[in-house]
């Protein structure tokens, strides 16, 4: 049977006249970063205790009983964090948010780009232990999305709890596709949409950095130390404007 049909399938070409070659293109890829601060072991330390006194502040500011598994605080750090290092880090994360989205836009621009303008349109800390997770979300009005690892148990212990195992504290980042895929087949031809999701390790002082219309999840942590992470968003502008391309009738 199958045979028949790769010969039926060689005369229709033949007699089309098409030439059939190997090559295969990929549409709408998915960009990525992940960039190491190189002051970390200083600066971390340091983001950790103003955190902890920040959320104590807004934990009596809100009302709320202190010391929950989770803990978000509010998406205003350019202005609470008065720490000199502070700086460093902003200016490692605008570095690595741009190089990222150089590398992601290189086709796209085609040189048209030359300065960016990055906006930080929210940067907030979240907390997390005890099994507290972060469900499955996309970030609006903004481009680009990070999270940044400020504190986390070492991989040698957070791989070693008893259910969660290695995926204990990763950030799991889901597919384009994975909200087509229930009920679909799974057969040899559309392998290469496994796995539909990818996780990252984290480690203290790793910088993830993503579209903001991917989908992706904090998984279940629980651990020696809290989990400590950055959030934050960002528009990316060019010096001289956004637009690439005229206006036309498609």
């Amino acid at each position: 049977m199958l045979r028949a049909a790769q010969l039926e399938a060689k005369r229709l070409t033949d007699a089309a006249g098409v030439r059939m070659t190997a090559a295969v293109e990929w549409l709408w890829p998915t960009p990525i970063g992940i960039h190491q601060f190189e002051l970390a072991a200083e600066v971390n330390p340091l983001l950790v205790a103003s955190f902890a006194e920040g959320r104590a502040a807004l934990e009596r500011q809100r009302g709320v009983a202190p010391g929950a598994p989770f803990f978000a605080s509010d998406d205003d750090l350019l202005q609470r964090v008065k720490l000199p290092q502070w700086q460093d880090f902003l200016a490692f994360l605008i570095a690595s948010l741009g190089a990222t989205v150089q590398g992601a836009n290189a086709e796209a621009w085609a040189g048209q780009i030359a300065d960016l303008q990055v906006g930080l349109q929210g940067i907030w800390f979240q907390v997390s232990r005890d099994g507290a997770y972060h469900d499955v979300h996309t970030h609006g009005n903004c481009s680009w999305s990070g999270v940044y690892i400020v504190q986390i148990d070492e991989r040698e212990r957070r791989v070693t709890h008893p259910v969660y195992g290695p995926a204990n504290g990763v950030t799991r980042l889901y597919g384009p596709h994975f909200a087509t895929l229930g009920g679909a087949l799974v057969d040899a031809g559309n392998a290469y949409l496994q796995p539909p999701h990818v996780d990252v390790a984290p480690r203290a002082g790793q910088l993830l950095l993503f579209p903001s219309w991917l989908a992706h999840k904090a998984l279940p942590y629980a651990g020696e130390l809290d989990r400590v992470i950055i959030s934050f968003n960002a528009t990316v502008h060019g010096s001289g404007g956004d637009q690439l391309h005229g206006y036309a009738a498609v």
